[in-house]
């Protein structure tokens, strides 16, 4: 079973969504991949700059120890803590994955 960090961003008023991207990608992802027990990681982006949100980032462990113990880390909470600051918008929370259809088999068509 894999459990999940998700981390919902709206990126900070007068901020472009590009430069939003930017910044996620190279700032904010090299902070998360220190992150001990980390085993994958996707950072999916709106098609549309005004949604709700800009983004998801999901952080996947291997066990739920793990992702419940990285905001306990320095790694983790400086993380968690700079995506709240450099954000006008977010949810982060931590979910246990219940696969319906494996992406092997959405792709075999």
């Amino acid at each position: 079973m894999t459990y999940k960090v998700f981390g919902i961003l709206k990126r900070p008023d007068g901020m472009a969504f590009e430069q939003f991207k930017k910044w996620w990608l190279e700032v904010h992802v090299p902070r998360v991949m220190k992150w001990p027990g980390l085993v994958g990681y996707d950072v999916n982006f709106a098609l549309n700059e005004n949604e709700p949100f800009d983004g998801v980032g999901i952080v996947c462990f291997d066990n739920k120890e793990a992702a419940e113990k990285v905001f306990q880390t320095l790694e983790g909470s400086s993380a968690r803590s700079a995506a709240i600051a450099e954000s006008s918008r977010n949810v982060i929370f931590l979910a246990e994955e219940v696969v319906i259809v494996p992406r092997e088999k959405a792709h075999q068509g």
